[in-house]
């Protein structure tokens, strides 16, 4: 049996988990950076590659896309969006340095097809990121399939969705909620994620990538 003086020199080395903190990821390359240094801290340095996240919203358009921006803007990524609840705006995108070449949008009502373009499109070479809007939230097996198909082609993949239920099971990697302050301030709360405990909300500053006409007074 270790000695606390034992167990404290392995702390220092971090070679402890401590449960309130994610550890970083070995391998730079299994990670994707947020672009916040906040969330990053919190999601063990990042995204995951080959893994399935959920971004469970509040209400529509409460700033998941700024969330996202600094992974979209990155150069050399190409996305597809399924089923964006609206068009994505051009000049917005630009404005974000987000190539327009390189983003592809597909809108089909059908969840079966909805669901094989994204898999079809992890399995391309020509697609790095799926962003998957889905109202009332995938179905487990729906959630598996494409974890399935991410983690083979060693992609990342956004399931964006409305609140779930507390008591909801599924195969997401990570999930997280965002939700809006009385200050209107963005907060991320992590609800699930690999190697460690869910985090209560805590605010994001997504309105550094905003115009200031979109910024809170």
């Amino acid at each position: 049996m270790a000695f606390p003086a034992q167990v404290e020199a392995l702390v220092k080395q971090g070679l402890v988990w401590q449960g309130q903190q994610a550890p970083l990821h070995k391998s730079p390359s299994s990670v994707l950076t947020t672009g916040w240094p906040e969330l990053d801290q919190r999601l063990g340095g990042g995204w995951l590659q080959g893994c399935v996240h959920e971004l469970q919203l509040q209400l529509p358009f409460i700033g998941e896309l700024a969330l996202l921006f600094p992974l979209l803007s990155q150069p050399n990524i190409t996305s597809l969006w399924v089923n964006p609840p609206a068009v994505p705006y051009a000049p917005g995108l630009s404005y974000q340095n987000i190539a327009l070449s390189q983003q592809v949008v597909v809108q089909e009502p059908d969840d079966t097809l909805a669901l094989w373009a994204a898999e079809q499109a992890l399995q391309s070479k020509a697609v790095d990121l799926v962003l998957f809007w889905h109202a009332t939230g995938l179905s487990a097996a729906a959630v598996r399939r494409l974890q399935q198909a991410a983690e083979a082609a060693q992609k990342t993949v956004f399931i964006i969705t409305a609140t779930q239920p507390e008591d909801d099971a599924r195969a997401y990697a990570m999930r997280l909620r965002l939700t809006k302050s009385a200050t209107a301030q963005l907060q991320v709360a992590v609800l699930k994620r690999r190697y460690g405990w869910p985090l209560p909300p805590f605010p994001c500053a997504i309105e550094s990538r905003l115009p200031k006409r979109r910024r809170a007074l």
